[in-house]
């Protein structure tokens, strides 16, 4: 079928050691401390260093938490309505109660993007991330009166990581570890415990380290990758893995509405790999990276065994709409680093 707030404490001062010599003659020489990026921690806006939380959190002990994700480009957050909204039908479907409303959330994420604005423009652009989990308590299956811990924060993104693949294309191979059926933990939610994902990475990483991860569902049918939707072409359409088997993340949605906008049909449905062998063209879609084109699996080339016309079209259009050159930013970020 066709496809369809701040917080109540300021950031703490830190203090410079006084550094002097045995020379009654010299000057003091003050020591800068090291910038440190902001954290949002339960109410609080905090350095990095300082943001703890307790052994006895749920979300530390079981991963019983959820979380989203929203990338900046040129230190403005992308789609943050989209992401605040998943987040909390994330909540929703954990039954985690994060004590602030959407619009809180929305000016917390805003507020730690302001705060690390010129570490950003040094690190080029973020991936924020808002979790909450169930909190700090003892009683393992009940828990009485739990006490969320909320937290929002941002790391750099590591272009030299994924930025050769917008070139090369990436290489994916499928494990045999399948993807949670939706009938144990529903896909759609984004929750903090990745131990499906991890155990489908390690077991590709081990046979190929410069490899993704593709998972299958339980029928065989293909599902997504270990941190990213996966789409592919065929016949030159668009073709996008049955809803219910992967998280449709917004990037995965951009994608698919920029293919509308560009005269690229989009069609959803169950896909084994007889059907992504005879493709075209593949990607990986994530906050990150936007798209990685994908030109083999599992050691077979996919069309002429190079980045297509389609990633390459998607992602030219993605670049004019949010007024960054992707592929050029992830390279002179790269480049930076190396020199």
């Amino acid at each position: 079928m066709p496809w369809d707030p701040r917080g109540h404490a300021g950031t703490p001062t830190l203090t410079s050691d006084v550094i002097t010599t045995s020379r009654a003659s010299s000057p003091r020489k003050e020591c800068q401390p090291m910038a440190e990026r902001t954290i949002y921690l339960n109410g609080d806006y905090v350095p990095e260093s300082h943001a703890k939380v307790s052994v006895l959190d749920r979300g530390f002990r079981w991963g019983d938490a959820v979380y989203d994700a929203v990338r900046t480009f040129d230190g403005r957050p992308f789609k943050l309505h989209e992401h605040v909204e998943r987040f909390f039908r994330s909540l929703k479907y954990a039954r985690i109660d994060p004590g602030l409303d959407k619009k809180q959330v929305t000016d917390v994420t805003l507020e730690v993007v302001r705060r690390n604005e010129e570490m950003r423009k040094t690190d080029g652009d973020y991936l924020i991330t808002m979790q909450a989990s169930r909190g700090p308590v003892t009683n393992v299956y009940s828990p009485v009166a739990p006490r969320p811990t909320v937290t929002v924060y941002g790391l750099p993104l590591q272009f030299s990581v994924h930025a050769k693949y917008y070139r090369a294309g990436a290489h994916v191979v499928v494990p045999s570890i399948r993807r949670t059926p939706p009938e144990c933990v529903s896909p759609r939610a984004k929750v903090s415990n990745k131990m499906n994902h991890f155990q489908a990475e390690l077991e590709v990483r081990a046979l190929d380290p410069e490899a993704f991860a593709l998972m299958l569902d339980v029928d065989g049918y293909i599902a997504e990758s270990t941190g990213a939707d996966f789409l592919f072409v065929s016949d030159g359409i668009l073709r996008i893995p049955q809803r219910r088997t992967h998280l449709t993340g917004v990037s995965l949605l951009t994608a698919a509405e920029l293919a509308e906008k560009l005269g690229i049909a989009t069609d959803e449905g169950a896909y084994t790999l007889f059907d992504l062998y005879n493709a075209e063209e593949a990607m990986l879609t994530a906050s990150t990276y936007c798209l990685l084109p994908v030109v083999r699996v599992n050691g077979l080339p996919l069309g002429e065994g190079k980045p297509g016309p389609v990633v390459a079209k998607l992602l030219e259009a993605w670049s004019e709409m949010v007024g960054v050159d992707i592929v050029g930013q992830a390279f002179r970020h790269t480049a930076g680093r190396s020199a």
